[in-house]
């Protein structure tokens, strides 16, 4: 899958981190938006509302005042009290102009305009000079009116605080919403930037472990950043210098067989003709001479096949990826593949294993641990017991296998991992042997980062496998 190419894998991890970090900033911006407009009708709501709670207590102080001013100069008829008066009128009709600015509804506007009419009347009997009789019931009604204008501001202050909280839960969800939205929306283009940035690195992987299995007939191909294309057009050229590498040991393994198992077939089929008389009789001398080409020729024949089978092994050096397993199983599933031997030989194993997990390549383990135990069964005496113990020290998986044979003498233990050496002491009657499963042991122990060593004991011999435990 490829969206876009970039140059490099570098740049595409900053294209991502920018395209992130803009669709976060940009909801960073909306929400500041929103908040600074919920915040900026909070304020003009909070400012009317004081405007309306002082006009409201005003309205009702300058209403008993203008009635106290007019009773007083209806009383004693001085102009200070008449300019008080009218000083006091003005005010109110500010305070009435004031409240008219306020949206506050349709009761509110007729109940100011009554009270404009009513004080227009009583201001007309002030001038007449009749406000101590004629103004008897209009002032106490300018108080009626001034407090159902405070009713009604009060209950228009409650709307709108209901009003500001009706817009604080909506702006609330609208941002939740968004929040929602832009962290999804960030969320999915962060895994479509994970996803172009690791599948090219799965593709090499996937090369990689394709490669060390031995698997060179796909080809191989990398997607995403021209960095990564490059790297796998390498492993393509890797792939099929190791294809060409390996169709060469094949070929030259074929052609060191066939020569060499052709004139050893012409000496076998030589020496069987001496044997049967084809060419004349043959002395006992002679006869004991022609079977023991024979008999050489036989065992040649099996230390050539053996040094193919080796050779073939070594050069075997691209291998599955190491994988967790379970040193135990591979163990007991050793023990199980050779039941009949130990049964015909009449030997007893002894198991004690405790779980542990290595991370190695399994078929390498599992030729390390049935090659030292077929040469415990190999030199165990009948009715023997051998011993096989795995344990766990120090994050080390130590594995030891220890028979009840003749043992290994001392100045064959520095030999006794080279390929084709067989030492002095021999083998049960039914078993033959070349010389290389101890070598290949040894070699296998080192390919995996195992060591391998012959330990010291009192009777047999007991050997030691050492590797470390699974993190």
């Amino acid at each position: 899958m490829q969206l876009f190419t970039t140059r490099s894998i570098r740049q595409l991890v900053i294209i991502g981190f920018v395209a992130v970090a803009a669709l976060l900033i940009a909801a960073l911006l909306v929400t500041a938006q929103q908040l600074e407009r919920l915040s900026q009708q909070s304020q003009n709501t909070v400012t009317v509302v004081a405007t309306g709670m002082s006009a409201s207590r005003q309205l009702i102080q300058e209403t008993i005042a203008m009635e106290r001013n007019a009773r007083q100069y209806a009383i004693l008829g001085e102009e200070e009290l008449y300019q008080l008066y009218l000083s006091r009128r003005a005010e109110y009709f500010e305070t009435l102009e004031d409240i008219s600015q306020l949206e506050i509804g349709g009761d509110a506007k007729i109940l100011i305009a009554q009270l404009r009419a009513l004080e227009s009347s009583a201001f007309e009997n002030v001038q007449q000079g009749q406000a101590d009789d004629s103004n008897a019931a209009t002032f106490p009604e300018l108080s009626r009116l001034a407090y159902q204008i405070a009713t009604s501001i009060e209950q228009w202050i409650a709307d709108q605080q209901a009003l500001l909280q009706e817009r604080s839960v909506s702006t609330q969800q609208s941002l939740t919403v968004q929040a929602v939205l832009f962290i999804g929306a960030a969320s999915a283009l962060a895994g479509i930037f994970v996803l172009l940035i690791t599948h090219p690195l799965q593709q090499i992987d996937r090369a990689i472990n394709a490669i060390g299995s031995g698997e060179y007939s796909k080809a191989i191909s990398v997607d995403g950043p021209r960095d990564l294309q490059v790297l796998g057009m390498r492993l393509e050229w890797l792939r099929g210098r190791l294809e060409e590498l390996e169709q060469q040991r094949t070929s030259f393994l074929r052609h060191v067989s066939h020569e060499l198992k052709t004139p050893l077939a012409s000496m076998q089929e030589g020496a069987s003709l001496l044997n049967d008389g084809v060419v004349g009789s043959l002395s006992d001398e002679q006869q004991e001479i022609s079977q023991i080409i024979a008999s050489n020729c036989q065992r040649l024949q099996g230390l050539i096949e053996e040094l193919l089978r080796h050779n073939a092994q070594n050069f075997d050096v691209l291998n599955a990826m190491p994988v967790s397993v379970r040193f135990d199983k591979v163990l007991e599933e050793v023990v199980n593949a050779h039941a009949l031997a130990v049964q015909s030989g009449q030997l007893q194993v002894a198991l004690s294993l405790e779980k542990v997990h290595v991370t190695v390549d399994r078929e390498r383990l599992r030729v390390i641990v049935d090659n030292l135990f077929t040469n415990a069964v190999k030199f165990s005496p009948q009715n023997a017991v051998i011993s096989i113990e795995l344990q766990v020290e120090n994050s080390q998986a130590i594995l030891t296998i220890q028979d009840q044979g003749p043992g290994i003498p001392d100045q064959e233990k520095e030999r006794v991992f080279e390929a084709f050496f067989q030492g002095s002491t021999q083998a049960n009657a039914q078993y033959t042997g070349t010389g290389l499963g101890l070598a290949i042991a040894s070699d296998y122990a080192k390919a995996i980062g195992a060591i391998l060593t012959l330990e010291a004991s009192d009777q047999g011999a007991r050997f030691r496998v050492t590797l470390p435990v699974s993190a």
